[in-house]
């Protein structure tokens, strides 16, 4: 009865962590050609106008560039969940806490092997674009 149990309480964190996913996946897709706006120059703009503008472009494709990055993360976590390796490191294959998955669910490393990568060099770590 003990072993039913667990198998139901990891089903129901799996529910969870898809949910989880889901909803993050949902947010990053849904309503962002509104900001991508501020790209198209408009026709005429004064020169004291051109840096303000130029700095929420920088801004925005940049946010853009993390979103995408995180879908394929979440994608991935999504993946992972389906073959049945999600909550796994991708690294060492060791579980990454259930309080790192809680925090960042498409999180692919446990902290150590995470920590290690970052100090590669990594220009920011992908798992906790936020």
């Amino acid at each position: 009865m003990h072993a039913m149990g667990t198998t139901q309480k990891r089903a129901d964190e799996t529910a969870d962590y898809r949910s989880a996913l889901l909803a993050e996946r949902a947010h990053l897709a849904g309503g962002k050609q509104k900001e991508l706006e501020i790209l198209v120059l408009p026709g005429s703009l004064a020169v004291e106008d051109q840096a303000p503008l130029m700095h929420d472009q920088f801004v925005v494709l940049r946010q853009h560039r993390m979103d995408r990055q995180k879908l394929q993360l979440i994608d991935a976590a999504l993946e992972r969940l389906d073959r049945g390796e999600f909550g796994r490191c991708t690294e060492c294959e060791e579980p990454i806490p259930r309080r790192r998955l809680n925090i960042v669910p498409w999180a692919a490393y446990c902290v150590q092997c995470q920590d290690r990568m970052d100090d590669q060099g990594d220009d920011e770590p992908l798992d906790m674009i936020a």
